[in-house]
């Protein structure tokens, strides 16, 4: 016998318990819960965009895509559902379409200051920095206490070479949220350009478990690597170092040596002929030849 339909106070009763679980971050029971959902309601676009935000988080981008635009087809009206359908394209490597959603989802949204931190993020991550920086700037504008917002600005300001306002647009995201990830990438990434490689390092390990971090964080360890390694080659002298100072040196004390046994043989021989001349300078050039080809 198959199982009752499920009543709508059932529905809202396990759509509150999904959002109260995506809230604490327990992604797969909040899947779990949405799966159910999706099986008793599949044309539910609230338990569509649900079922995309929990799959995104468990970094399933593809099949967060197809449930994005799952919701945003149900109801297109409604701006979470072109939110995480912006967030899973861009995870997608889908840019123009993860572009246009977030613009959608601002539109949608009145400017809502959360959803202009999110489009500021992406264009500060992904476009130009000009338009970026606009962005930001708009975002931090409707909510000064938005660390993503900052976050966005500082990414913006280090992309324009503006590295002493971009310090203090990230340690302003940091101060407002320490937690986040959005600031401390991109604070990694300006400590590990000034060469601060160990807080770089704490920073990005702190991302290691985030979702779509894993080849930033990969590569900030790398570069903190391959400086620690050439570090070390250079401390034990492992590196070739050019003398060139002694080169320098060596270079005139043979040339002073083949003038003085010039000199020397001229007085020896006195030569009256050009070709004793020549001999007293030959012989003393060849020998010294002989002399630095066995010694060097």
């Amino acid at each position: 016998m198959g199982r009752q339909p499920m009543d709508p106070l059932e529905i809202r009763s396990l759509i509150e318990e999904a959002s109260e679980s995506l809230r604490c971050g327990e992604d797969v029971r909040a899947l779990a819960i949405a799966d159910q959902l999706a099986a008793a309601v599949p044309d539910h676009p609230v338990v569509r965009a649900m079922r995309a935000q929990a799959l995104l988080s468990s970094e399933d981008s593809e099949a967060a895509l197809g449930e994005a635009q799952r919701a945003v087809e149900l109801d297109g009206e409604n701006p979470l559902a072109h939110l995480l359908l912006g967030l899973a394209a861009w995870r997608a490597a889908k840019h123009s379409l993860a572009q246009e959603s977030l613009e959608r989802a601002v539109r949608l949204s009145r400017r809502s200051p959360r959803y202009l931190a999110h489009y500021a993020w992406f264009m500060a991550t992904e476009r130009g920095p000009r338009l970026a920086e606009q962005a930001a700037r708009e975002a931090v504008d409707a909510d000064a206490q938005s660390s993503t917002a900052w976050a966005a600005l500082g990414l913006a300001q280090y992309r324009l070479h503006q590295r002493q306002q971009s310090e203090t647009s990230l340690r302003r995201a940091l101060e407002l949220n320490p937690n986040d990830i959005y600031a401390q990438a991109a604070m990694a990434s300006l400590l590990q350009e000034q060469r601060k490689d160990a807080k770089a390092l704490a920073l990005a390990d702190l991302l290691a478990d985030s979702p779509g971090a894993e080849d930033f964080v990969a590569s900030v360890r790398e570069e903190a690597k391959k400086r620690r390694l050439a570090k070390m080659l250079v401390e034990r002298n492992a590196l070739p170092q050019p003398p060139e100072h002694h080169s320098r040196g060596r270079y005139w004390i043979w040339v002073m040596a083949i003038t003085v046994m010039c000199v020397a043989l001229c007085l020896l021989l006195q030569p009256g002929t050009i070709g004793t001349v020549v001999l007293c300078v030959i012989l003393p050039v060849v020998f010294m030849w002989y002399l630095r080809r066995a010694f060097d």
